[in-house]
């Protein structure tokens, strides 16, 4: 095989991955599972003449299909068995001195095609790090994928990350990509103004794509004063005491670690607070503060009352069933007898409720030893038999120590439905 030196040679390294959502793990992040495929670098340059060569000065011609590099298992770039690939570097060696590689994408993920748009990219002479062992470590002129690829459609600034140089050289500035000069000298490097991105001109291939250009980091030339906005009145400031100066670095107030002056504020000149807060803070006794806050004092006589809790009024709800199995006429099956009330018992509220629905009305009431207690009487149409009926109409209703109390049908429905239950709401007496 024939040799071309003094050629100087770049690495490319790169690797894919897909984005797919969580699998069956314990987790629930997304994961990130390697693509698989082919991927084919071109030199843009459609040949290139080694006038140093030797035995002789030669034309080579980069041939596509012996560029085809793939994936491995963990989706990195890899050329027979090594991860990256070498691609000749152009330099003054060469002619044309300068041009761009072109890589081509024939991805998959799971058996299904990943489109990925084909791009352009430099590259320089790579030089090994200190580490044999890691010899991409601390080495320069490496070209990660990853960090020259551009990004077109994005929400965000794309940004491509070239080879850290001593400077930047820009030509001029057009307002939109279309008013970019026209054969303007080899390597001209204009600012398109639309968006902000550096364009290179190479007299083969032309000016950078639209949109693919790099982003600049740092102003393009000396800004003038006149053309920045929000800037002090005076630069540098005036230095003072006013609210329009500024303080000195050696100001004694700036290392003044006394003791916060002592100062009062008399209740009238806090405002914004609660209805409340305001009538605490304007009491002047401590009568009219417990009152803001309806408080009692210490000496209350209520704080240390043990007495015995009122009889009348303590909450007495009584809940019974008086009907099981089929409804029928008559004071039930459960106790027939009568519930019997133990202490005063006065009624606010009766509710009757059904297991199951039947045909046609029921017709209840509560009786005392036997006699309707008015009032209490229910029509219960066959809808809401298993619902609850509430009586408050008609009431209070009261009772005495020994009276028996039993739910009474008067009217069955027909056919009859099951069960029937009677919940009072009352108070001691």
């Amino acid at each position: 095989m024939a040799d071309l030196p003094p050629l100087k040679y770049g690495k490319v390294v790169g690797r894919f991955l897909a984005n797919v959502a969580d699998g069956p793990d314990l987790a629930d992040l997304p994961e990130f599972p390697p693509l698989s495929g082919r991927v084919t670098f071109t030199a843009d340059a459609p040949k290139v003449l080694v006038a140093g060569g030797e035995p002789a000065p030669a034309t080579y011609i980069q041939l596509p299909k012996h560029y085809e590099c793939q994936l491995d298992e963990f989706g990195y770039l890899t050329w027979r068995g090594m991860r990256g690939i070498r691609l000749v570097a152009p330099d003054e060696a060469t002619n044309p001195s300068d041009w761009t590689w072109k890589v081509s994408f024939e991805l998959s993920y799971d058996g299904d095609p990943v489109p990925l748009d084909p791009f352009s990219f430099t590259v320089g002479e790579y030089q090994a790090g200190p580490d044999p062992e890691n010899p991409d470590a601390g080495s320069t002129g490496l070209v990660d994928l990853t960090l020259v690829s551009p990004v077109r459609a994005s929400a965000g600034d794309a940004v491509v990350r070239g080879e850290r140089g001593t400077g930047i050289q820009i030509d001029g500035q057009a307002a939109t990509y279309a008013e970019l000069p026209t054969g303007p000298a080899d390597g001209s490097q204009y600012i398109v103004r639309a968006d902000g991105l550096l364009y290179l001109y190479d007299e083969v291939s032309g000016w950078t794509p639209d949109g693919q250009g790099v982003v600049v980091r740092g102003p393009a030339g000396t800004t003038q004063w006149a053309g920045i906005s929000g800037k002090p009145a005076t630069f540098a400031p005036t230095i003072g005491s006013t609210a329009t100066t500024a303080v000195a670095g050696d100001d004694p107030r700036l290392s003044d670690a006394r003791t916060p002056t002592a100062h009062t504020h008399p209740a009238w000149e806090i405002s914004g607070l609660t209805q409340i807060a305001d009538a605490l803070l304007s009491s002047t006794t401590d009568v009219e503060a417990r009152a803001a806050i309806s408080a009692v004092s210490t000496s209350d006589p209520r704080l240390s009352d043990a007495r015995t809790p009122t009889a009348a009024g303590q909450a007495y709800d009584i809940t019974f069933k008086s009907h099981t199995g089929t409804r029928k006429a008559g004071a039930g099956n459960v106790m027939p007898e009568g519930l019997r009330i133990e202490r005063p018992l006065t009624i606010s509220s009766i509710t009757y409720r059904g297991e199951t629905a039947g045909t046609g009305d029921l017709v209840v009431e509560l009786r005392k030893n036997g006699t309707l207690v008015s009032g209490t009487g229910a029509t219960i149409p066959a809808s809401a038999h298993n619902a609850d009926t509430v009586v408050t109409t008609g009431g209070p209703w009261t009772f005495g120590v020994g009276d028996r109390v039993t739910v009474h049908v008067t009217t069955v429905d027909s056919p009859a439905g099951r069960g029937l239950q009677a919940s009072l709401q009352g108070v001691t007496a």
